[in-house]
């Protein structure tokens, strides 16, 4: 019921092959700027004022397997932000609060030297990170954010596949449709499953309407990774 609250839209596409089972479907929050928490999407809805001036899509699922590698969703979310746009005219910026499906794992067999090398010249231990007793809600988290966010940052960016495309495939999906990476918010989802994917980490991507076909031609013709300025300062 809550994610077809007043404050929310849920788009999908259809095909007559299906009658009424969506093909992809994603699920949109209206909100004072980006969204930050999945849990604080979820709650009801509080802002009495209703003063929204942003979209953010907080689930896309693709419902069948056998089109798992057709790009849908490229589709479907610009057609989002036309049909937002036509019905909410206040609605100004467009932008996602995503997992980040790989990140833990990837902790886990990155070894000492190059997680190291880079943090730089921070001394901190973030061992507890492969630690099997740690678990949601772990304060060190917090007090170790600037750490987690600089392995986050390099994660997203730096990280590449045999392709030399972001390795992860949400950070692909994004960007190929002329996204950037504009922010990584800690303790945005602190349920068991987003903490097992990437310790309750997740990452806000943009869609500026002004720059969203160059993104993406950089992206795909030239493998640019884009990314705010923010988040300079962690790389």
């Amino acid at each position: 019921k809550r994610r077809l609250g007043e404050d929310r839209r849920f788009f999908s596409y259809f095909h007559p092959a299906l009658e009424d089972e969506p093909i992809i479907f994603v699920q949109v929050a209206l909100t004072k700027g980006l969204g930050k928490s999945i849990q604080e999407i979820m709650k009801p809805d509080n802002n009495k004022e209703k003063k929204y001036d942003t979209a953010t899509f907080y689930s896309i699922s693709n419902c069948q397997e056998g089109l798992s590698r057709v790009t849908l969703g490229h589709f479907l979310i610009k057609r989002v932000i036309y049909e937002i746009q036509e019905e909410l005219p206040n609605i100004k910026n467009f932008g996602t609060l995503s997992p980040i499906p790989g990140f833990a794992e990837w902790i886990s067999y990155c070894d000492k030297d190059k997680i190291k090398n880079i943090l730089g010249e921070s001394s901190d231990d973030i061992s507890f990170l492969k630690s099997p007793n740690f678990k949601v809600g772990d304060t060190r988290i917090v007090s170790n954010k600037k750490n987690i966010i600089k392995l986050v940052a390099h994660y997203l960016i730096n990280e590449k596949n045999l392709n030399g495309f972001p390795i992860g495939d949400v950070t692909r999906f994004h960007l190929r449709n002329g996204a950037i990476i504009n922010d990584i918010v800690i303790n945005a989802n602190i349920s068991e499953a987003g903490f097992k994917r990437s310790f309750g980490v997740m990452v806000n991507y943009l869609y500026e309407l002004n720059s969203i076909e160059k993104n993406h031609e950089d992206f795909v013709n030239n493998k640019k990774v884009i990314y705010s300025k923010a988040l300079q300062q962690y790389l």
